[in-house]
């Protein structure tokens, strides 16, 4: 049967069996396993929605001790899906977890209880959050992005490596055999000689661009206080969604709408930036951009924007200097994408790149390597002919594994615990995923700079545009709150 008319589902089925077939190894005994036996005592911070996935690949392993949520209904929902996973699964239900709605008195109380904790919270806590667990002593797990301020991301890289903890972020395909494959397509010559990358989602799906506050009654159960954190007290407040906006996700701050403000979460790039640009910063060594231009629709001082147009200058490293870039939202109702690979010219190409909602694009002289969705997870090659070759090279043993494969593939939050336990790194630990987290916001930086930026690493600073620089850390923060 010829590639070019099979389905994409087997050419994602043909490639994951492949990396298990030719690059099995060693490590592949331990996934899944506690090797130690030890069940580590963990805390949720942001127990509800995110909070409960990220949950799920620890708790066959681990003891979640301590619940906090702001929002009391949400938390004791929480503690209800917990008790009914127990019932369902049969386990024995160990001892019910305490619950907070304020993770400083959990830390009060419970710090000699607690070997680690996970936040998954919104954004704008993450850091908060993350440093009262380092300041005791805590191994600590944190949604992407690790912060929405590259001021913070830095503060939070040397306090962990200071205190010697085990650290990870949530960014799950950094886990995953996928972009490791990828990765490995490129450096040994699988399509050519890189020279584009070119990356886009979907995001936003909740309401962004200027939007108006208008105070509101406080949910029943939310400490509309907790929640703002170490953010200004204000009155909560919902938002008029404009004209020809989606209004499917509602018009209130919580749970889900802080996304879209600059106060709150990080946009487009926050949701899905660690994600879909993971498999890039890995592949181009960890660099950080030099420069970065960037276009978009209007935004606000609150409101990040409903689409923007990014291009990341690199300098040249394991690559030659190459652009990569970042499309999000919606322009006139139609997907804001960049243009198909010149590689990708059969039909079958041309209907997977017209189905991704968010993906990633790595173009090289010779062929594309292409996966249509945020993760990486089953990277495909087009042209079709080419991808034939380099399947057949891997069998053979003329492509190499190179890249170390996760000791828990698709569950960050279970092998961090795993080397908590056991040793090592996570693959996702500060050291990785904080110079990533701040790839990252310089593109919100170049956005709300409404500019191209140069950006001085080693100085943390943009040095042509210096209006730029009040957005590179918090304005303050609130008293209690800062550690």
């Amino acid at each position: 049967m010829g590639l070019n008319i099979i389905s994409r589902r087997h050419f994602l089925g043909r490639t994951a069996s492949l990396a298990a077939g030719a690059f099995a190894g060693p490590n592949l005994l331990l996934r899944g396993q506690n090797a130690a036996g030890k069940r580590l005592n963990l805390a949720v911070i942001g127990a509800n929605g995110k909070g409960q996935s990220d949950t799920q690949g620890v708790t066959l392993n681990h003891n979640v001790v301590a619940l906090v949520d702001v929002d009391m209904k949400r938390l004791n929902e929480a503690a209800k899906k917990r008790e009914d996973h127990h019932l369902k699964s049969g386990e024995k239900a160990p001892a019910a977890p305490k619950l907070y709605q304020d993770f400083r008195k959990m830390f009060d109380e419970m710090a000699n209880e607690i070997d680690g904790v996970i936040v998954s919270t919104p954004d704008h806590t993450h850091y908060v959050a993350a440093m009262h667990a380092i300041k005791h002593n805590k191994h600590v797990c944190v949604q992407k992005p690790l912060c929405n301020y590259i001021g913070e991301v830095r503060n939070l890289h040397k306090a962990a490596k200071d205190a010697k903890i085990t650290t990870q972020m949530g960014n799950q395909g950094r886990t995953m055999d996928g972009q490791r494959i990828a990765k490995e397509w490129i450096e040994q010559g699988a399509i050519g000689t890189l020279k584009e990358i070119r990356l886009w989602t979907n995001r936003p799906i909740w309401p962004q661009g200027p939007l108006v506050k208008k105070a509101a009654e406080v949910p029943e159960g939310l400490d509309w206080d907790l929640w703002l954190a170490s953010e200004a007290t204000e009155p909560y407040f919902e938002f008029e969604i404009p004209e020809g906006m989606s209004a499917k996700r509602g018009n209130s701050i919580h749970p889900f709408n802080w996304r879209g403000w600059w106060q709150f979460g990080s946009g487009a790039l926050g949701d899905m930036g660690c994600h879909i640009m993971d498999s890039t910063f890995s592949i181009l060594g960890q660099l950080i951009p030099e420069q970065i231009d960037a276009t978009s629709s209007p935004i606000s001082d609150t409101c990040a924007p409903v689409w923007s147009d990014l291009v990341y200058h690199m300098p040249a490293g394991k690559h030659g200097a190459l652009k990569v870039s970042w499309q999000d939202g919606s322009k006139d109702g139609k997907p804001n994408k960049p243009e198909i690979s010149p590689h990708m010219t059969s039909d079958l190409a041309k209907k997977a790149f017209d189905k991704a909602s968010s993906g990633m694009m790595f173009i090289g002289t010779e062929a594309t390597i292409f996966e249509g969705e945020a993760y990486c997870s089953s990277p495909v090659i087009y042209n079709e002919d080419r991808y034939t070759q380099v399947r057949l090279d891997m069998k053979a043993g003329k492509i190499k594994q190179t890249e170390k494969r996760s000791a828990m593939p698709n569950n960050p939050q279970g092998e961090w615990a795993h080397h908590i336990v056991n040793g090592g790194d996570p693959s996702s630990n500060f050291d990785y995923s904080c110079p990533l987290t701040e790839f990252v916001l310089l593109g919100n930086l170049a956005v709300r700079a409404q500019q191209s930026v140069q950006w001085d690493k080693q100085g943390m600073k943009v040095t042509n545009a210096e209006a730029a620089n009040k957005f590179i850390s918090r304005p303050a923060y609130r008293d209690g709150w800062k550690v």
